[in-house]
């Protein structure tokens, strides 16, 4: 008895041993991460908005790839006259090429012009992010903290 309890033990940590060794592991899948935000704060009328993205690949595909952000806006106002401030909400931006890498960082920059639609007060939004890579592979979606469009 006492034997076959070392024995499940053993196996039980080799197998908790290997499932840990994996985790560290890139995956074919591109993983994204929010390394950085220059300013949630952005100022009117020619603020940039700068995210700086870890992105992760098994292979490394990642540039040539398609990143996709959407602007979720959270204002509790509607926009003032849709028809003439409403912009649409879901950008693309190609990641440029770089050497095949497993890691590397990807910059976007988000002129104010996209982030302000409300002519008369401060716009509140995050940005949900995903990547699609040269493989057709997609991260998960991520999303950043509150942004605000500061109006003058």
């Amino acid at each position: 008895m006492k034997r076959r309890l070392i024995y499940a033990l053993c196996i039980m940590s080799t197998m908790l041993g290997l499932a840990a060794c994996h985790k560290d592991k890139f995956q074919t899948k591109p993983t994204l991460s929010v390394k950085e935000i220059n300013n949630t704060d952005v100022p009117a009328p020619d603020g940039t908005l700068r995210i700086t993205l870890e992105c992760t690949d098994k292979e490394g595909d990642g540039g040539g790839g398609q990143l996709t952000y959407i602007r979720v806006r959270t204002n509790s106002t509607a926009i003032p006259d849709p028809t003439n401030n409403d912009k649409a909400d879901t950008a693309h931006a190609t990641v440029p090429d770089f050497p095949t890498k497993d890691k590397v960082e990807i910059t976007l920059d988000i002129p104010y012009n996209f982030l302000d639609e409300d002519p008369t007060l401060n716009d509140t939004m995050f940005f949900r992010l995903t990547l699609r890579d040269r493989g057709s592979n997609q991260s998960d979606t991520i999303s950043t903290t509150q942004i605000v469009a500061k109006q003058f």
